[in-house]
């Protein structure tokens, strides 16, 4: 899929709204002009969150580590970066604090920042909503300058001495002009930062799964009640795709396979099961959605990746190298799935949606020329990865992983576990 981009974090929900009359008149002013642009009625900042907003909105322009000064399009100023400690070590948080001065009122346009080493190999996507998700760029005002701190890493497998770090503003497909450093890409070049040597640690062995071959028919219907499924080893519940940590829902998938298909599915506990995507080959991962990677022939180049959704839609496309796409490739996936509960209906509990997904083998290379036994002989390995995104009422979009790739790359082939066919 594209480059992954984070929904913006919808308010905190509380159960009682703040009353204009108990907060300072400060902070009155700030909670009118925020719940004036909220999308969910019922979401309200709470008082905490507009301190910690004012908090950040400073009145003049504080000393920076890494001063850049770079316009876009002459409505806001990239004054700069701090950077918390100086040196990165791979597999350690590390702080980066952004300072924003607003020139006139941006709507629409939310913050990307970007990993990436100088060489352009790894890139990871720490796109977020300004100042822990409490204030959207489209809440800014003329004349403020926005400190706005977050938290990143990068994955333990970095092996570069550097890492740059790039920002700007995105809307949809378009990002805003910049006049100041930058690439070709319309990327503030923020700082480039020394990376500590990770040493010759081992490598963590990676994760392994059985795919089980069924003997008698795959109904593909998102029932899953056929026998291999009861039998077929399970994943085991995701794990958060960017810091490995247990994540508040559970996810799990399975795998099996006969002579003419290769079957996946996945059981994905939910509350809010939502999803208005239809279309083949939308963007499924801006909402609730499963993603299935293979790289069939492991040698860590090209690759198939496979989505779908509680609306059964599909998105499947080919990429000869990281990241380059073929949206034209089109497979003969078919998808089934079963929703307990009621689909885009926010305001009450669901339980979990089901997707039963059957691939034909002649599809599993995509478009890859190479030489690949099909069906697998029992024994034989594939690189896979499987993913899943989350879009809760209230909540910022969150994603869980098999074999968690520990940045927002999600096309990180080192990250891919192993799939061995057996009878």
């Amino acid at each position: 899929m594209p480059k992954l981009i984070y929904l913006e974090s919808s308010f905190i929900e509380v159960s009682r709204r703040p009353r204009i009359g108990l907060v300072p008149v400060a902070l009155a002013s700030l909670l009118v002009a925020l719940v004036g642009g909220c999308v969910e009625e019922n979401h309200r900042p709470t008082a905490q969150d507009l301190q910690v907003i004012q908090k950040n909105i400073l009145r003049e322009e504080p000393l920076i580590e890494f001063r850049v000064n770079a316009s876009l399009e002459g409505k806001v100023t990239y004054l700069g970066l701090d950077v918390d400690p100086e040196v990165i070590t791979p597999g350690k948080p590390f702080k980066l604090t952004h300072y924003w001065k607003v020139i006139e009122p941006v709507t629409d346009w939310r913050i990307f920042v970007h990993l990436n080493d100088p060489e352009q190999a790894r890139f990871i996507n720490t796109d977020h909503t300004p100042i822990g998700g409490r204030y959207p760029v489209s809440h800014w005002k003329r004349g403020e300058i926005i400190r706005d701190e977050h938290t990143v890493n990068l994955p333990k497998d970095w092996r570069f001495s550097q890492v740059v770090v790039y920002t700007g503003l995105f809307r949809g497909e378009m990002r805003m002009k910049i006049h100041g450093p930058q690439d070709k890409e319309d990327r503030i070049i923020a700082a480039t930062l020394p990376v500590k040597k990770s040493g010759s640690q081992p490598q963590p062995k990676p994760k392994r799964l059985v795919a089980l071959k069924a003997k008698k028919p795959v109904l593909v219907d998102g029932r899953l009640d056929e026998a291999v499924w009861k039998k077929a080893p399970s994943t085991g519940f995701f794990r958060d795709a960017y810091n490995g940590s247990a994540l508040p829902y559970q996810t799990e998938a399975r795998v099996a396979w006969d002579r003419r298909h290769l079957y996946i599915a996945f059981e994905c506990r939910d509350p809010d099961i939502f999803s208005e995507l239809k279309e083949r080959d939308a963007k499924l991962w801006l909402q609730d959605a499963v993603e299935v990677f293979i790289d069939a022939n492991r040698d860590g180049e090209d690759y198939l990746e496979l989505q779908t959704n509680p609306q059964g839609a599909i998105f499947d496309s080919y990429f000869p190298r990281h990241r380059l796409g073929q949206a034209d490739f089109n497979s003969g996936l078919r998808v089934a799935v079963s929703v307990l509960g009621t689909l885009n209906k926010r305001d009450d509990e669901d339980q979990r949606w089901i997707v039963e997904m059957a691939l034909p083998w002649k599809d599993a290379r995509g478009r890859g020329k190479y030489e690949l036994l099909l069906p697998p002989r029992p024994g034989d390995l594939w690189r896979v990865n499987f993913l899943r995104v989350d879009v809760s009422r209230g909540r910022p979009q969150r994603a869980g992983a098999w074999s968690p790739p520990l940045s927002g790359d999600f096309h990180t082939l080192s990250s891919f576990g192993e799939l061995v066919f057996m009878k």
